[in-house]
C-alpha cells in the first residue's frame, strides 16, 4: 500500500514538474523575473493591439539584456528544458511585439558571456527560436503548450506582425544564419 502511495505521489509531482508547476521549478523564477520586466517594458510602452500598432520605439539596452540573460539561465537538454524553452520564448515574442531588437546589443551581450553560458545558448537557441517563431505565427495553436509551460500571456491580441523580422536578426547575430 505504502508503495502504491509512493509511487502515485512520484507521479503526480513529475506530472506538475512537467507542466512547470512544482514549487521549486528553477526556470519559473528566472521566467518570472523576465516577465516582470516586460510588464514594465509593456505598461511603459503603447499596447500592441489590432488597433494600435508595436511601439517599436521603446526599447532599452537593460530590458533587452534582461530577455537575453533568459535564454542562458537553463539547458534545454535536461528535464523540463523543453518548457524552459517555451517560457523563454513567450518572453521574448511579448518583448518583441512592444520593442525593436538592437543587434549590436545582442552582439556585445553574446560576447560578455562566459563558455558556459555561451554553451547554453549553443544548446537552448533553437528551441527557443523555433517556439517564438510559432508562437509569432500562430499564438492561437501554441495555447496549450504556452499554457503547460505556465505562461499567461494572451498572444491571440497582440499585433507580432513584426517579431519575425527580429528573430532573423537575433538568429544572424547568433548562428550567423539568417534563417
Amino acid at each position: 500500500m505504502r508503495k502504491s502511495i509512493a509511487l502515485l505521489l512520484g507521479l503526480s509531482l513529475a506530472t506538475l514538474t512537467a507542466c512547470g508547476q512544482a514549487p521549486g521549478n528553477s526556470g519559473a523564477a528566472s521566467s518570472d523575473a523576465a516577465s516582470a520586466v516586460i510588464s514594465e517594458a509593456v505598461s511603459n510602452a503603447a499596447p500592441a493591439t489590432a488597433e494600435t500598432p508595436a511601439a517599436s520605439s521603446r526599447d532599452t539596452t537593460t530590458e533587452q539584456r534582461n530577455v537575453l540573460d533568459g535564454f542562458v539561465d537553463f539547458s534545454a537538454d535536461t528535464a523540463g528544458g523543453s518548457l524552459k524553452c517555451t517560457r523563454a520564448a513567450a518572453v521574448l515574442v511579448e518583448y518583441l511585439s512592444c520593442a525593436d531588437i538592437d543587434a549590436s546589443t545582442a552582439a556585445d551581450w553574446m560576447t560578455d558571456l562566459t563558455q558556459d553560458q555561451r554553451d547554453l545558448l549553443d544548446i537552448n537557441w533553437a528551441g527557443i527560436l523555433a517556439n517564438a517563431q510559432n508562437i509569432a505565427a500562430d499564438p492561437a495553436s501554441q495555447t496549450d503548450l504556452l499554457s503547460c509551460a505556465g505562461v499567461t500571456t494572451d498572444f491571440t491580441g497582440m499585433v507580432l506582425t513584426g517579431v519575425p523580422d527580429k528573430l532573423v536578426i537575433l538568429n544572424t547575430v547568433f548562428t550567423g544564419k539568417a534563417g
